[in-house]
């Protein structure tokens, strides 16, 4: 089959509402927009209401730098036809058998614009940071920008790992919103092989491919060579940026049962559903921390590509 009927619709159909801008007030940015058209990419596994009632979609769909998003529905028990013109329902349920969260950068490669945004269903922003974080890519668009940012810590008791947000200069930056170049999605897979058997299928911990985000930014970072302004990291965190967690009242489980790092939100420390909850959030952040030194190490070897 070619790479255009893999965009299979699925079912029933959606209309949607006007984008909600949170605190009431919008704030213009003074420099323009650029002309760049952007592609979506969006996975929809366990929180389909996050998907269609949050201001998420809105949001995106009423940009006008966006005119695409592939909306990968990659759980038969969740998948619906979100109805929009700007919007290709992906049946992606086979290949996340077999690709996990690396879903997205596999289909990243079929985007339509050179430029794709990454983000979790979970997300709400206001226009002014999507304008913000565009604006900012297009300054230098050979890197990762995005809202959260990580980097190693040292002596840290979970391999280094650190949730710490950081702030613009960065090493990584999360799937959780972020714009890169749809090329650098083909990337991913080349130097995958560095880390997929010892690492991701036999000591993964999660869904397969957990730590996706922390691979791609690497990659990104050993193909674009060293910034040329001197910083530290290509990659860049806008860690001001007006970005929110939708509520969890929108998903369909309580006590971070579906959530890749856990939720302890309004969970009681006595509570034994805490202390699991606990456990494996800590499993998540060791785990993450080893796949980033050794795939840091790995590529490292190889030199630089570029």
């Amino acid at each position: 089959a070619s790479q255009q009927q893999q965009l299979q619709l699925i079912s029933p159909p959606r209309s949607l509402a006007a984008p909600l801008i949170r605190g009431g007030a919008t704030y213009s940015i003074p420099l323009p927009l650029p002309k760049q058209k952007i592609s979506v990419v969006l996975m929809n596994y366990s929180r389909p209401r996050m998907i269609r009632e949050s201001s998420m979609m809105r949001t995106l769909l009423s940009h006008p730098n966006i005119d695409e998003v592939l909306l990968l529905h990659a759980n038969p028990k969740t998948a619906f036809e979100f109805v929009h013109p700007k919007v290709q329902n992906i049946d992606a349920i086979e290949h996340n058998n077999e690709m996990g969260l690396s879903l997205r950068f596999y289909f990243c490669q079929l985007a339509k614009n050179e430029w794709v945004l990454h983000l979790d269903d979970d997300m709400e922003f206001t226009t002014e940071a999507l304008n913000e974080m565009i604006i900012e890519f297009d300054r230098n668009t050979k890197r990762i920008v995005g809202k959260f940012g990580r980097d190693l810590s040292p002596g840290n008791s979970f391999n280094g790992y650190s949730s710490q947000n950081r702030h613009k200069s960065t090493e990584v930056v999360l799937t959780k919103l972020m714009v890169m170049e749809r090329d650098i999605c083909s990337s991913f897979f080349e130097y995958a092989h560095l880390v997929w058997n010892d690492v991701i299928l036999h000591n993964g911990e999660g869904p397969l491919w957990n730590g996706e985000d922390i691979f791609m930014s690497l990659v990104a970072n050993h193909v674009y060579g060293k910034p040329k302004d001197g910083s530290k990291f290509n990659n860049y965190a806008m860690d001001w940026l007006n970005v929110w967690q939708a509520d969890d009242s929108l998903k369909d489980y309580d006590n971070g049962k579906y959530d890749i790092s856990g939720g302890m939100t309004g969970i009681q420390f006595w509570n034994w559903k805490w202390w699991q909850t606990l456990l494996k959030r800590n499993r998540h952040y060791s785990y993450r921390g080893r796949l980033w030194q050794i795939a840091r190490d790995r590529l490292k070897e190889l030199g630089s590509k570029r």
